[in-house]
């Protein structure tokens, strides 16, 4: 499992530095976030992260698009116990989200976004289903940068997502967010 994030971490990076003659103000980040997943089951708490690739595209300043990964289980996975033989529900997210952003006269700002996600629900041992839905993002943040030019940000946002098939898994996020501009 770790090997795969590494992976999914190496692939975005390489993205990035490869694109940037055909985009506008690309920007990696990632997230830690604690919430509640479902499917056919009642919430479950969890916590989890995620990582992603944002971008504003050659033809278009208004909207940015963000690719991401984001792994959440419960939380007794986190906690110290016994674990053997016991099974912790989780589930895994690709998503592929448009975000607005409105910047205040200061620092500040939020964005808001919305788009398609891919689901791997395994709530249940048993359960290995992929399920396509819809997801949707609200952040305040403060940016650290000066003149948009390279540097940080740092926000909290909610991500709510819900699928359409099978067993209509679905998952409400609150989120630290850090996002660095290069």
């Amino acid at each position: 499992m770790i090997g795969k994030i590494f992976f999914t971490i190496i692939l975005l990076v390489v993205l990035a530095a490869s694109a940037k003659a055909q985009i506008q103000t690309p920007s990696l980040g990632g997230s830690l976030h604690i919430g509640s997943i479902s499917g056919n089951s009642p919430l479950i708490s969890s916590m989890g992260g995620s990582v992603f690739f944002d971008f504003y595209p050659w033809f278009e300043n208004v909207v940015s698009f963000r690719a991401s990964f984001t792994y959440s289980q419960m939380v007794e996975k986190f906690l110290p116990e016994n674990r053997s033989g016991k099974y912790y529900p989780f589930i895994k997210i690709y998503s592929l989200k448009g975000f607005f952003r409105q910047t205040f006269p200061s620092q500040f700002y939020l964005e808001e976004g919305a788009g398609f996600i891919y689901l791997n629900d395994r709530t249940f041992s048993d359960v290995n289903i992929w399920e396509v839905g819809v997801g949707f993002s609200a952040l305040a943040g403060y940016d650290f940068r000066r003149n948009d030019l390279n540097g940080f940000s740092l926000g909290l946002g909610v991500d709510y997502g819900v699928t359409f098939t099978h067993t209509t898994a679905n998952y409400f996020l609150v989120y630290l967010q850090t996002q660095y501009y290069f």
